[in-house]
């Protein structure tokens, strides 16, 4: 068997499913598939079908800062769509504010994979606070025939209008390319990274691009790879600490012999040059010996370190050596010191629960964190089956404490602001 059909597929059978209409809500459910609900904590943030949820807090549009905006894709009529949302109580609540109805994504082609990001400072004409969304389109198709591109949105009403701004890749017929995400580097440039599955030597690898208008797209070139061809580094997630110092995350597939997606992170000093692609990076484990896995994103919070701390996201928790962590579903990761990437990851609670976590093109898939706006507390994103497996995939969401309770840090006042510097 040809060995791009051959992929486990992960990280876009969720995309292909959900916006060709097999998640639709109302559908029916596979005859034996029936499973009850698996939200224990949290609440539904929508209905009518969800994926790739991302937050964002203002932190660069004047009066607007503070607002918490959220991005998800979802299926109507035929197309992949994203809606926009916001929240003006720090995470209680969202309401609808905009969606993005991409020619792209109609008719069936498909869109997915989303992220957003807001602009913090200035990229040709586009002012520092200016949001940024873009997704894959043309992923209905399949693989043999998709043509698949990254295409960039920008608003400049926190949401409310938005207007297509350009492709930032597209792709000849093929097995597609995924998941962007965005920062802007020391040199000014916004930079895009994305998970391509186009190179025949490589199952999957991640490639970075840059712009310095988010018109014109150059320096293509790859990121992350392994010589190995099965092996499947993506889903890249960037920020950007106090001193400067750019860090990235990303998955995993298949490098490692007893977990099939493990979590790394790696730095760079400009947000353009993360060293050489085949060196894996720093593998992220947790002071008890618990292993993320998949579908990982990260978020900077204050803290009592000058460069603050990072809050990691990821579908499942396992044990070091296998086997399913306790906290399985129902974990975050901190570093309470990411000046050091080799140690010092903890788990906490995290605001939803999801029972029975197991791994799906659904369940747990690509959640997303920011912490509220006193840094003490975390809003978190995660999707589920909303009834059963084979049905709508949703959206659910809470808040809770980063340190276990709701005065843990109330009695430091020396905390680091949120971080006004470039990134997320």
């Amino acid at each position: 068997m040809n060995g791009k059909k051959a992929r486990a597929g992960a990280a876009t059978a969720l995309s292909v499913l959900l916006l060709t209409g097999w998640y639709q809500a109302g559908a029916e459910p596979p005859a034996g598939d029936m499973t009850p609900m698996d939200i224990s904590k949290g609440e539904m943030f929508r209905q009518g079908g969800s994926s790739y949820p991302r937050l964002v807090r203002l932190e660069n549009s004047g009066t607007a800062n503070g607002r918490v905006m959220a991005s998800m894709t979802t299926y109507v009529d035929n197309a992949g769509r994203a809606v926009i949302y916001e929240s003006t109580d720090d995470g209680k609540s969202f309401q609808p504010v905009g969606e993005i109805r991409d020619p792209a994504g109609e008719d069936t082609k498909g869109m997915c994979c989303s992220t957003l990001y807001e602009l913090p400072r200035q990229v040709g004409d586009m002012p520092a606070g200016t949001l940024l969304w873009a997704g894959t389109a043309g992923v209905g198709a399949d693989e043999e025939t998709r043509t698949s591109s990254v295409r960039l949105w920008r608003s400049d009403d926190q949401g409310r209008t938005w207007s297509y701004l350009s492709d930032v890749v597209s792709k000849p017929p093929g097995p597609g390319i995924w998941e962007p995400e965005f920062t802007v580097s020391e040199q000014g440039d916004l930079v895009a990274f994305y998970s391509d599955d186009m190179d025949p030597n490589h199952d999957q690898k991640m490639v970075q691009i840059r712009s310095k208008d988010g018109i014109t797209w150059t320096d293509e070139r790859d990121a992350i790879k392994q010589d190995e061809f099965r092996v499947r580094p993506g889903m890249a997630g960037v920020r950007q600490l106090p001193d400067g110092t750019y860090v990235m995350t990303y998955e995993m597939c298949n490098f490692d012999p007893v977990h099939t997606c493990t979590v790394w992170m790696r730095e760079s000093e400009d947000g353009w040059d993360w060293g050489d692609p085949r060196d894996p990076g720093t593998e992220i484990v947790s002071d008890t010996g618990g292993q993320p896995l998949g579908t990982p994103t990260i978020t900077w919070a204050p803290g009592d370190d000058p460069n603050g701390r990072l809050v990691l996201a990821y579908q499942m928790l396992a044990g070091d050596e296998g086997g399913w962590a306790p906290g399985n579903g129902k974990t975050l990761m901190v570093n309470d010191h990411p000046s050091d990437l080799s140690s010092g990851w903890r788990e906490i609670d995290a605001p939803v629960h999801i029972e029975h976590n197991q791994g799906s093109t659904c369940r747990g898939f690509s959640p997303s964190v920011v912490p509220t706006e006193d840094g003490e507390s975390l809003i978190h994103v995660v999707t589920d089956f909303e009834k059963y497996i084979g049905g709508p995939c949703e959206a659910y969401f809470g808040t809770g404490a980063i340190d276990g309770s709701g005065d843990a840090a109330t009695t430091n006042t020396e905390r680091t602001p949120l971080d006004p510097r470039p990134g997320r």
